[in-house]
């Protein structure tokens, strides 16, 4: 165990204590010569690898800050509880992140330090969390060791166990780096179990195509389906896998443009091999509750999240906590109003007046446009646990990363680019199909872009819409976003987050976003 120590101080991701890293119960088992040593350690292990990584993105509020947040459609109300320290000083934070003005969201100690007022105790928000990318690197890690133990041989394995758990483990490490591409840009790459020496960081299209490549090697071990039904969905299948490649395909499309054609074939055939899966179902509009509380026949990845995996789940880690109100949320003086809503203009914009299911049942008619407090997305409306108050008195929701919608609407866009337009709109229509809206028929540009707005559509709140902006280079222009960046500041990082300074000890091949210093 000392020399493991050792060893993991030298590793890239010094900026976390070991004490903290070797908590995981199995990790801190790993150099044990007791561990290793049946199939039922090699499961504890992959379940702490999920449970880790799922612990990252529910310490803040991840996905929706990263995703949606930035889009600069989405506003704090100013009608909630007004104490000093209380919703309104914590929730125009929102704003913030709308303008891009993520150094201050870094920094600030209204919400990012827990606080009491009048009698009121505000749980941290923690958006500086984001910036700390120790937690991806720790299940990378955990990822590394694991395909290195099975590789060296576990007593109880079968040929067919081998090949699931590297497979999982294959996709932990690569959705965990295409998350950090995402947010950081270029990042340090590695799979050696160990490793010793100062890193600097990589190219993140060379990143994603290794990653592409590692899910390649490893996916044909993954099963299609568990033949427990608690694992639908919240543990990786071949589905997963191939839905993962098609974002990462996608996302190298944007920013290698010489090869853009190549990528977003890949992508096409990709999404054809998932569809031909048959594994999966857009389930009717009515019944879209079920796929937001995760499990449901068209989640393809997700965390779950649940009270029983925690005493309380952080409820502040979902898009739903911020635009739902009492008696969709828990009775308590900060949720008599929605602490923040989607701009009117935006929703008239996608949603416009035609015939459309999600705007009927996922708004109210009557505040969908209010721009204040009495607005909700009920998209996000749910069962609330028996008894939860303030806060903490939200649905249960699943953490959802792929679903089949997103599948296709990929799919779609992908065949658009290879100028496949009735192939295109076979996919897209399918989704329009379900929300109950007439077929699409555009060709050429007009397509591409009905495309891009049906994600909007479909996908809002589910944390993909900033993505979209970047990849696809709308987040340059005014007509897709309220807050666009110029081409220098996309060029210079403007997209990215910040990275913690923590990075930088003891690595002196390391460098931080040059944009936010």
């Amino acid at each position: 165990m000392k020399k493991y120590t050792a060893l993991l101080l030298l590793v890239l991701i010094v900026q976390s204590s070991c004490k903290k890293f070797l908590e995981v119960e199995s990790l801190h088992r790993i150099s044990g010569n007791n561990y290793w040593k049946s199939k039922a350690d090699v499961e504890a292990f992959t379940v702490d690898l999920y449970a880790k990584f799922r612990n990252k993105l529910t310490q803040t509020s991840f996905i929706p800050a990263t995703g949606d947040l930035r889009t600069g459609y989405i506003k704090f109300t100013s009608t909630v509880n007004a104490n000093t320290v209380g919703e309104v000083s914590r929730r125009i934070v929102y704003d913030y992140i709308a303008r891009n003005d993520l150094k201050r969201v870094v920094g600030n100690y209204v919400w990012n330090t827990d606080l009491t007022s009048g009698g009121i105790f505000y749980p941290s928000m923690k958006f500086n969390s984001i910036t700390v990318w120790t937690e991806f690197y720790q299940v990378i890690q955990g990822a590394n060791i694991l395909i290195d133990q099975i590789e060296k041989g576990v007593p109880g394995l079968s040929p067919a166990d081998e090949g699931q758990y590297r497979g999982e483990a294959a996709f932990i490490r690569s959705l965990a780096y295409f998350m950090m591409v995402r947010i950081y840009g270029d990042v340090p790459y590695y799979t050696e179990p160990y490793i010793k020496d100062a890193m600097g960081r990589e190219n993140m299209v060379s990143v994603v195509n290794k990653c592409i490549a590692d899910v390649e090697k490893y996916k044909e071990s993954l099963p299609v389906a568990y033949g427990d039904p608690a694992f639908r969905a919240v543990r990786a299948t071949k589905g997963a896998a191939l839905t993962l490649q098609m974002h990462m395909n996608m996302w190298n499309a944007g920013f290698d443009k010489a090869k853009a054609a190549a990528y977003y074939s890949a992508a096409a055939d990709l999404g054809q091999k998932l569809l031909d899966l048959k594994a999966y179902e857009l389930i009717p509009i009515s019944s879209f509750s079920a796929v937001m509380l995760g499990r449901s026949p068209e989640g393809i990845f997700e965390f779950n999240q649940s009270i029983n995996y925690e005493p309380q789940p952080n409820p502040i880690a979902f898009f739903g906590e911020m635009v739902l109100k009492f008696p969709n949320k828990g009775p308590g003086s900060d949720n008599n109003s929605s602490h923040a809503y989607i701009k009117p203009a935006y929703l008239s914009k996608i949603y416009g007046t035609g015939v459309d299911l999600r705007k009927d049942l996922w708004f109210n008619s009557q505040t969908m446009l209010a721009g204040s407090g009495s607005f909700e997305f009920l998209k996000f409306k749910g069962d609330i646990v028996s008894g939860a108050t303030g806060l903490y008195g939200v649905p249960e929701w699943g953490l959802i990363i792929f679903r089949y919608a997103d599948a296709l609407l990929l799919r779609a866009e992908a065949l658009a680019e290879l100028n496949k337009d009735t192939e295109a709109l076979e996919m897209l229509n399918m989704v329009r199909a379900r929300a109950g809206a007439g077929s699409a028929s555009e060709t050429g540009q007009q397509l591409k872009d009905v495309i891009f707005m049906e994600r909007n559509r479909e996908l809002l709140g589910d944390g993909c819409l900033y993505f979209d902006l970047i990849r696809t280079g709308r987040i340059l222009d005014s007509q897709w976003t309220d807050n666009p960046l110029t081409q220098a500041q996309f060029n210079d990082g403007g997209w990215t987050w910040p990275i913690d300074n923590g990075a930088l000890l003891n690595n002196p091949l390391m460098k931080l976003n040059s944009y936010w210093q």
